[in-house]
């Protein structure tokens, strides 16, 4: 492996447990190396920092992988794996067969994000050094998990920062015509090939039990409402109506199907409709309970102070259609929108609204998504459960 030495001062973030180096942090002449080789890392002083892959091309050059003293083995890799999927089958949600096996850099593996929905695994691979690497993640996927059909979902839009295809597609075994998953108690459809993401929102999935102890008698709007799987908790925890918004005619036909399968249908009633042509033809005070999980809309820095300005219009006309001591459930997915920025945004929209929030809980990702402390990166998720009065 060739060595990649640091700039002075650069390896203060490494030690504490970051997993990125960029380019601008790289003295050697980043032409010297091939894209999605393996190199090891060294301090400006010549101390071993780990091993990773890089590529040249991308602001971020090196993602490391094993810490200094390690290589990359098949073996080191099939404990990496193993060890991931055991948390959460056997600690985290040892009930469930639905989970995130695997999230990239909180469990030492950049570039790869592994999905279970039963006797069926999907994964994702966003990196240039991960994808050289796919036919043994195949591999080691098969050998420890075991399904009858593993599917690969590579069409996330940030694979071309890495110069890699948008494609997906089945690696192994037969797609059935319908394939139905509990997720804590929830019956889902999954379409992996299909749906958004890997198939389904799994990062949520706390926050919707969480979502039960408010709903009961209540009647709740569920905004970008997908496949229903915010509409179907409030059902189950005893919503007495609920109306999901989404402007996706397959979303609403799935929540539809979704409900159907639960047998919540009779609660339960979704709309096509764009959300904030929905919310200006919304009667004032008229639901209990109202939640927001749009998609996120920053997607890069630069574009940050033109999404907090959609997030704050969007949650002050969530804000007018709830009833004074309402509950307002405000989510964003975006990472450039961090805690600090989204409770400005609250702040603002309540203001706008004529409206004061007083925070329930304040939530984040589900935990088979963790959270490194070292790295804000992956920490991305916000949910606040808020009273307006």
């Amino acid at each position: 492996m060739k060595p990649v030495k640091l700039h002075p001062g650069r390896e203060r973030r490494i030690l504490q447990g970051h997993r990125w180096i960029f380019s601008n942090e790289i003295s050697n002449s980043l032409s010297d190396f091939e894209p999605g080789s393996w190199v090891e890392i060294f301090s400006h002083k010549g101390v071993p920092l780990g091993t990773g892959y890089i590529n040249p091309r991308s602001l971020i050059a090196v993602r490391l992988v094993c810490p200094a003293g390690q290589k990359p083995s098949r073996d080191y890799f099939h404990s990496l794996l193993r060890k991931a999927i055991a948390r959460r089958a056997e600690f985290l949600y040892p009930d469930s067969q639905c989970y995130r096996a695997v999230y990239g850099e909180s469990d030492g593996l950049p570039g790869l994000v592994v999905d279970r929905y039963g006797d069926m695994v999907v994964y994702q691979i966003t990196t240039l050094g991960m994808s050289l690497m796919e036919p043994l993640v195949q591999e080691l996927l098969m050998e420890i998990m075991q399904p009858r059909v593993l599917v690969f979902r590579h069409d996330a839009q940030v694979r071309t920062l890495e110069g890699l295809p948008l494609e997906k597609g089945i690696a192994f075994g037969e797609i059935p015509p319908e394939h139905w998953v509990d997720v804590d108690g929830i019956a889902f459809q999954v379409s992996p090939l299909e749906g958004q993401k890997t198939g389904l929102f799994l990062d949520q999935r706390d926050n919707r039990q969480a979502l039960r102890r408010w709903v009961r008698g209540k009647k709740v709007l569920d905004l970008f409402c997908y496949n229903g799987a915010w509409s179907l908790s409030a059902a189950l925890g005893g919503a007495e109506e609920v109306v999901g918004v989404d402007q996706s005619a397959d979303a609403i036909a799935q929540a539809a199907n979704n409900a159907l399968r639960n047998g919540v249908e009779s609660s339960c009633r979704f709309q096509r409709d764009e959300v904030f042509h929905f919310l200006k033809g919304a009667n004032r005070h008229a639901f209990d309970v109202v939640i927001v999980d749009p998609p996120a809309f920053v997607k890069t820095r630069s574009a940050l102070a033109e999404a907090k300005k959609g997030y704050t219009d969007l949650n002050r006309r969530a804000l007018m259609a709830l009833k004074p001591g309402g509950i307002l459930v405000s989510c964003s997915c975006s990472y450039h929108l961090n805690e600090s920025l989204f409770r400005e945004m609250l702040l603002q929209a309540a203001q706008a609204a004529g409206r004061q929030l007083r925070l329930l809980e304040a939530r984040g990702q589900a935990m088979d998504h963790p959270v490194l402390l070292s790295m804000p990166e992956t920490h991305y998720l916000k949910c606040y459960f808020l009273e307006a009065f």
